[in-house]
Protein backbone atom coordinates (compact mmCIF):
# COMPACT_ATOMS: atom_id res chain seq x y z
CA UNK A 1 0.00 0.00 0.00
CA UNK A 2 1.78 3.46 -1.35
CA UNK A 3 1.36 6.85 0.67
CA UNK A 4 0.27 9.84 -0.64
CA UNK A 5 1.26 13.06 1.27
CA UNK A 6 0.60 16.17 -0.65
CA UNK A 7 2.78 19.02 0.66
CA UNK A 8 1.41 22.67 1.19
CA UNK A 9 3.83 25.26 -0.03
CA UNK A 10 2.76 27.95 2.79
CA UNK A 11 2.58 28.18 6.06
CA UNK A 12 -0.90 26.60 6.36
CA UNK A 13 -4.44 27.73 5.65
CA UNK A 14 -5.06 31.96 5.14
CA UNK A 15 -8.11 33.94 4.67
CA UNK A 16 -9.89 33.22 1.16
CA UNK A 17 -7.79 29.99 0.33
CA UNK A 18 -9.63 27.69 -1.10
CA UNK A 19 -8.00 24.44 -1.48
CA UNK A 20 -9.63 21.35 -3.29
CA UNK A 21 -8.11 17.63 -3.52
CA UNK A 22 -9.54 14.38 -5.43
CA UNK A 23 -8.10 10.64 -5.08
CA UNK A 24 -9.44 7.82 -7.01
CA UNK A 25 -8.73 4.79 -6.28
CA UNK A 26 -9.40 2.07 -9.21
CA UNK A 27 -10.52 -1.74 -8.98
CA UNK A 28 -8.57 -3.40 -6.18
CA UNK A 29 -6.02 -0.27 -5.54
CA UNK A 30 -5.22 0.68 -2.18
CA UNK A 31 -3.79 3.64 -0.11
CA UNK A 32 -3.18 5.37 2.23
CA UNK A 33 -3.72 9.31 2.18
CA UNK A 34 -2.52 11.57 5.08
CA UNK A 35 -0.07 15.11 5.36
CA UNK A 36 3.06 15.68 6.37
CA UNK A 37 1.43 17.47 9.48
CA UNK A 38 -1.22 19.29 11.29
CA UNK A 39 -2.62 22.35 9.28
CA UNK A 40 -2.13 25.74 11.17
CA UNK A 41 -5.24 27.85 10.23
CA UNK A 42 -4.23 31.44 10.36
CA UNK A 43 -6.39 34.49 12.08
CA UNK A 44 -8.58 35.59 9.35
CA UNK A 45 -10.60 38.93 9.17
CA UNK A 46 -14.07 39.71 9.93
CA UNK A 47 -16.36 37.18 7.55
CA UNK A 48 -14.05 36.42 6.02
CA UNK A 49 -12.50 32.08 5.81
CA UNK A 50 -10.49 29.68 4.06
CA UNK A 51 -12.19 26.41 2.80
CA UNK A 52 -11.00 22.75 1.85
CA UNK A 53 -12.78 20.24 -0.29
CA UNK A 54 -11.94 16.82 -0.58
CA UNK A 55 -13.49 14.21 -2.73
CA UNK A 56 -12.20 10.40 -2.66
CA UNK A 57 -14.00 7.82 -5.09
CA UNK A 58 -13.07 4.15 -4.66
CA UNK A 59 -13.93 1.39 -7.29
CA UNK A 60 -15.03 -2.65 -6.12
CA UNK A 61 -12.33 -4.08 -3.97
CA UNK A 62 -10.46 -0.94 -3.22
CA UNK A 63 -9.22 -0.22 0.31
CA UNK A 64 -8.74 3.86 1.15
CA UNK A 65 -7.27 5.46 4.21
CA UNK A 66 -7.55 8.93 4.58
CA UNK A 67 -5.79 10.12 7.66
CA UNK A 68 -4.37 13.68 7.16
CA UNK A 69 -2.99 15.68 10.55
CA UNK A 70 -5.92 18.02 12.76
CA UNK A 71 -6.61 21.53 12.12
CA UNK A 72 -5.00 23.93 14.30
CA UNK A 73 -7.38 26.77 15.05
CA UNK A 74 -5.67 30.12 15.77
CA UNK A 75 -7.63 32.69 17.20
CA UNK A 76 -10.30 34.41 14.74
CA UNK A 77 -9.55 31.45 12.05
CA UNK A 78 -12.74 30.79 10.11
CA UNK A 79 -12.76 27.51 8.22
CA UNK A 80 -15.09 25.78 5.94
CA UNK A 81 -14.36 21.91 5.30
CA UNK A 82 -15.95 19.11 3.17
CA UNK A 83 -15.58 15.44 2.56
CA UNK A 84 -17.34 13.85 -0.50
CA UNK A 85 -16.97 10.09 -0.44
CA UNK A 86 -18.16 7.99 -3.18
CA UNK A 87 -17.95 3.78 -2.88
CA UNK A 88 -18.70 0.91 -4.57
CA UNK A 89 -20.48 -1.85 -2.31
CA UNK A 90 -17.08 -3.83 -2.34
CA UNK A 91 -14.90 -0.65 -1.38
CA UNK A 92 -13.55 -0.05 2.15
CA UNK A 93 -12.88 3.74 3.53
CA UNK A 94 -11.30 4.89 6.81
CA UNK A 95 -11.21 8.28 7.17
CA UNK A 96 -10.28 10.61 10.13
CA UNK A 97 -11.16 14.92 10.65
CA UNK A 98 -9.64 16.53 13.92
CA UNK A 99 -9.66 19.89 15.09
CA UNK A 100 -7.99 21.68 18.36
CA UNK A 101 -7.46 25.40 19.28
CA UNK A 102 -4.69 27.10 20.04
CA UNK A 103 -3.94 30.82 21.32
CA UNK A 104 -0.54 31.38 20.63
CA UNK A 105 -0.67 34.61 22.49
CA UNK A 106 -2.20 33.19 25.44
CA UNK A 107 -4.77 35.92 26.03
CA UNK A 108 -7.61 33.57 25.76
CA UNK A 109 -8.68 34.55 22.03
CA UNK A 110 -11.39 32.22 20.24
CA UNK A 111 -11.30 31.00 17.10
CA UNK A 112 -13.79 32.22 14.99
CA UNK A 113 -15.61 29.05 13.42
CA UNK A 114 -15.50 25.85 11.87
CA UNK A 115 -17.95 24.13 9.47
CA UNK A 116 -17.98 20.72 8.94
CA UNK A 117 -19.65 18.28 6.50
CA UNK A 118 -18.90 14.87 5.50
CA UNK A 119 -20.96 13.03 2.99
CA UNK A 120 -20.87 9.00 1.82
CA UNK A 121 -22.68 7.90 -1.59
CA UNK A 122 -22.73 4.90 -3.19
CA UNK A 123 -21.77 4.62 -6.84
CA UNK A 124 -25.14 5.48 -8.13
CA UNK A 125 -25.03 8.48 -6.21
CA UNK A 126 -27.61 7.13 -3.04
CA UNK A 127 -26.42 9.20 -0.03
CA UNK A 128 -25.84 6.46 2.55
CA UNK A 129 -24.54 9.06 5.65
CA UNK A 130 -23.72 12.72 6.53
CA UNK A 131 -22.50 14.48 9.54
CA UNK A 132 -22.33 18.11 9.81
CA UNK A 133 -20.57 20.20 12.13
CA UNK A 134 -20.54 23.56 13.33
CA UNK A 135 -18.88 25.56 16.20
CA UNK A 136 -18.24 28.88 16.22
CA UNK A 137 -17.14 32.02 18.92
CA UNK A 138 -20.89 32.96 19.47
CA UNK A 139 -20.40 29.88 22.38
CA UNK A 140 -18.54 32.36 24.27
CA UNK A 141 -16.43 29.78 25.60
CA UNK A 142 -15.52 26.53 24.66
CA UNK A 143 -15.67 25.29 28.15
CA UNK A 144 -19.24 25.58 28.50
CA UNK A 145 -21.44 22.83 29.08
CA UNK A 146 -22.51 20.85 26.11
CA UNK A 147 -19.44 22.49 23.59
CA UNK A 148 -16.35 21.27 24.49
CA UNK A 149 -16.30 22.05 28.14
CA UNK A 150 -12.46 21.81 28.50
CA UNK A 151 -11.68 19.86 26.05
CA UNK A 152 -9.16 21.51 23.26
CA UNK A 153 -9.25 18.99 20.73
CA UNK A 154 -12.19 16.77 18.70
CA UNK A 155 -11.95 14.04 16.40
CA UNK A 156 -13.61 11.79 14.16
CA UNK A 157 -12.91 8.07 12.97
CA UNK A 158 -15.17 7.14 9.90
CA UNK A 159 -14.67 3.28 9.05
CA UNK A 160 -17.30 2.38 5.57
CA UNK A 161 -17.46 -1.01 5.14
CA UNK A 162 -20.30 -3.56 4.30
CA UNK A 163 -18.34 -6.24 6.16
CA UNK A 164 -17.35 -7.23 9.92
CA UNK A 165 -19.39 -4.05 12.03
CA UNK A 166 -19.83 -5.45 14.64
CA UNK A 167 -16.33 -6.46 15.14
CA UNK A 168 -15.61 -2.49 14.28
CA UNK A 169 -17.43 -1.31 16.42
CA UNK A 170 -16.91 -3.61 19.62
CA UNK A 171 -12.87 -3.18 18.63
CA UNK A 172 -13.46 0.60 18.44
CA UNK A 173 -15.14 0.71 21.63
CA UNK A 174 -12.76 -0.89 23.36
CA UNK A 175 -9.67 -0.06 22.19
CA UNK A 176 -11.12 4.31 22.86
CA UNK A 177 -11.89 3.20 26.23
CA UNK A 178 -8.42 2.43 27.18
CA UNK A 179 -7.11 5.41 26.29
CA UNK A 180 -6.59 8.02 29.16
CA UNK A 181 -8.04 11.44 28.96
CA UNK A 182 -9.98 10.71 26.24
CA UNK A 183 -14.02 11.21 25.91
CA UNK A 184 -14.93 9.28 23.23
CA UNK A 185 -18.20 7.11 21.83
CA UNK A 186 -18.91 4.93 18.58
CA UNK A 187 -21.79 3.56 16.88
CA UNK A 188 -23.19 2.04 13.72
CA UNK A 189 -24.07 4.16 10.64
CA UNK A 190 -26.85 4.61 8.68
CA UNK A 191 -27.88 2.20 6.16
CA UNK A 192 -24.96 -0.67 7.08
CA UNK A 193 -22.41 1.97 5.91
CA UNK A 194 -20.12 0.94 8.73
CA UNK A 195 -19.19 2.54 12.06
CA UNK A 196 -17.90 6.00 13.19
CA UNK A 197 -15.96 7.25 16.61
CA UNK A 198 -15.99 10.72 18.00
CA UNK A 199 -13.51 11.62 20.91
CA UNK A 200 -12.77 14.63 22.50
CA UNK A 201 -9.10 14.81 23.58
CA UNK A 202 -7.79 17.25 26.97
CA UNK A 203 -5.02 17.71 24.19
CA UNK A 204 -3.08 17.01 21.04
CA UNK A 205 -1.28 14.18 22.42
CA UNK A 206 -4.27 12.61 23.73
CA UNK A 207 -5.51 13.30 20.22
CA UNK A 208 -2.85 11.56 18.73
CA UNK A 209 -3.24 8.61 20.75
CA UNK A 210 -7.11 7.93 20.05
CA UNK A 211 -6.65 8.28 16.46
CA UNK A 212 -3.26 5.74 16.48
CA UNK A 213 -5.06 2.95 18.33
CA UNK A 214 -8.74 3.92 16.64
CA UNK A 215 -6.57 3.20 13.39
CA UNK A 216 -4.33 0.49 14.37
CA UNK A 217 -7.78 -2.15 15.55
CA UNK A 218 -9.98 -1.20 12.49
CA UNK A 219 -6.76 -2.45 10.31
CA UNK A 220 -6.26 -5.18 12.21
CA UNK A 221 -10.04 -6.29 12.14
CA UNK A 222 -10.35 -5.48 8.07
CA UNK A 223 -6.82 -6.99 6.77
CA UNK A 224 -5.91 -8.64 9.67
CA UNK A 225 -2.67 -6.58 9.65
CA UNK A 226 -1.36 -3.31 11.77
CA UNK A 227 -0.10 -0.19 10.63
CA UNK A 228 3.51 -0.69 12.47
CA UNK A 229 6.41 -0.25 10.23
CA UNK A 230 5.24 2.80 7.53
CA UNK A 231 7.97 5.69 7.50
CA UNK A 232 5.03 8.14 8.02
CA UNK A 233 1.62 7.56 9.51
CA UNK A 234 -0.92 9.84 9.82
CA UNK A 235 -1.58 10.57 13.88
CA UNK A 236 2.04 9.43 14.73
Amino acid sequence: MPSLIPQSVSGGLYQDERLAMSVTADVGAQTHCTTQSATVVHSMAEHRHASQAVTISAAADAFVEYLPGPMILFPQAHLRTTLDIVLDPSATAIAGDAFLVHDPATRNQQFGSLMSETSVRRSDGRLLCRDRVRISSEERTLATPGVLHHFQAQGTVWVFSSSSIPELLEGLRATLNGVNGLYAGASTLPNQAGVWARFLASDALVLNRGFSAAWSVVRCILTGRGVEGRRKVGWL
